[in-house]
């Protein structure tokens, strides 16, 4: 009898410690790098939503990813471990099959132990639920409560109109899936008739809901990811002669190795270049981003319209940036700032003062912060930072830097001032990015950076014991 006693003291107390708890909603958008207007990176970007909900949120300028591929970096964010803990580097590895993870508590499980009820929609680990019986493996099923049983992105062209862009990456010697899915076209289809959009509506109905617990609802968005297929609409915002493509160094290459040099796609560069089709292909990201603004803005404006919209915290954010030309490169997955950088931005709702914090953080705080915001005990295992004190108080004692990692013996560490990275090879790359924000000169090989080049390399060697 006593342990029954016990055991209805514990239920009860943990049920009303969790209702008094806000609700969190959490927004992945797939490949979006800070080109939304709010961040800055593109002025000509139409991201109202966005902005909107930025304007009463914390942004944090300088946020990076643990990984700059979609599988790692969610998994790390997802799980609160780095890439280098779990050896989770590609698109193809599941974390609960590496060895000792396989009962790994991720955010959406941390937050049910603690009371709270949770759903998702889209891409939140690397695959969406999925329209069949089973979920999809790269969904983590278990993780989350509820899902939505739904696809990706949205609605094709017709085969005549795709690549109809005229690259011809294969002629030109390009390999793998990026031929087929390197590609852009403006859509003639209503938003209703997309999967993010449908992903996005499941949330807005789950916030018109009674909950009888705190919720931990996500919201994935996939778009802009490739290919960008848009509705025309989003295409229709921007005028083609009037885009204005990404400012470039010729033979900016020069300096960074072997192995940058391999992984930037300098094939699919020339071929943009020489078709002429840099403008339309800025204008097609754009319109996908802008598309992706709009699922985003139906999901808020249920919020806003809810009985929840004074208790929820929302945190909204990329997986990793993505290249448009920049060091010659068209996509992710490298390790140049354009790439690990990403759009991350805190609403508290009991703090809804708009600021912009210049701090250097990771995607990887954001367990740990999402934890202590909403008053759960602390996860000792995870390997990120809360990000409170710098919340309340943007002055606030912060030193740390930023991993982003590749792959084994892969990495590249960010400060305020500094990006180091370092190859399997050895080569290093040192960028000074008070002087050089686009990351043009390598100055590893000069004398006056080996002070810097030592305090990064004993900072690596700390962060990957």
């Amino acid at each position: 009898m006593k342990k029954l006693l016990l055991l209805f003291g514990i239920l009860f107390s943990t049920l009303c410690f969790a209702q008094d708890n806000p609700n969190v909603l959490f927004i992945m958008v797939d490949d979006m790098n800070d080109w939304v207007g709010a961040f800055g990176g593109n002025p000509q970007a139409i991201t109202p939503n966005m902005d909107a909900l930025a304007t009463k949120s914390t942004i944090f300028e300088k946020a990076y990813c643990s990984a700059p591929l979609c599988n790692p970096s969610r998994t790390s964010l997802l799980t609160g471990h780095r890439p280098s803990t779990t050896g989770v580097y590609g698109n193809n590895e599941v974390f609960r099959k590496m060895n000792g993870f396989a009962n790994t508590i991720t955010i959406p499980q941390y937050f049910q132990i603690n009371g709270y009820k949770t759903a998702a929609a889209g891409k939140i680990f690397h695959s969406p639920r999925g329209t069949a019986k089973l979920p999809k493996p790269g969904s983590d099923p278990g993780s989350f409560q509820e899902e939505h049983k739904g696809g990706l992105g949205g609605k094709f062209p017709s085969k005549e109109h795709m690549q109809s862009h005229g690259l011809k990456l294969k002629e030109r010697g390009v390999k793998g899936s990026f031929i087929r899915s390197f590609d852009w076209y403006p859509v003639d289809v209503e938003d209703e008739d997309n999967n993010d959009w449908k992903s996005a509506d499941y949330c807005a109905q789950y916030l018109k809901k009674e909950h009888d617990k705190p919720f931990f609802l996500a919201c994935g968005i996939f778009r802009p990811h490739l290919p960008w297929f848009a509705p025309k609409k989003y295409f229709d915002l921007y005028n083609v002669d009037d885009i204005e493509i990404p400012e470039v160094l010729k033979n900016d290459l020069d300096d960074v190795g072997r192995i940058g040099n391999n992984m930037a796609k300098r094939t699919v560069h020339k071929a943009v270049l020489e078709e002429g089709k840099w403008k339309e292909a800025v204008r097609a990201y754009l319109a996908n981003l802008s598309f992706a603004d709009a699922c985003v803005g139906h999901v808020l404006d249920a919020l806003n319209g809810s009985q929840y919209n004074s208790n929820t915290i929302v945190v909204l954010m990329g997986d990793h940036g993505w290249h448009l030309g920049e060091k010659e490169h068209w996509s992710k997955n490298v390790l140049w700032e354009r790439s690990a950088k990403t759009p991350l931005l805190i609403f508290d709702p009991r703090n809804p003062e708009g600021a912009v914090n210049t701090r250097v953080v990771s995607l990887l705080d954001v367990y740990p912060t999402l934890v202590e915001l909403c008053g759960l005990p602390i996860n000792d295992a995870n390997e990120g930072r809360s990000l409170t004190s710098v919340l309340k108080n943007p002055k606030a004692k912060w030193d740390d830097m930023a991993l982003t990692s590749k792959a084994k013996g892969m990495h590249s560490l960010r400060n305020e001032r500094y990006r180091y990275t370092v190859y399997p090879d050895g080569f290093e790359e040192l960028y000074d990015h008070d002087n050089d924000p686009n990351e043009w000169k390598n100055i590893a090989a000069k004398s006056s950076a080996n002070s810097v080049l030592e305090m990064f390399r004993r900072e690596l060697k700390q962060l990957l014991k």
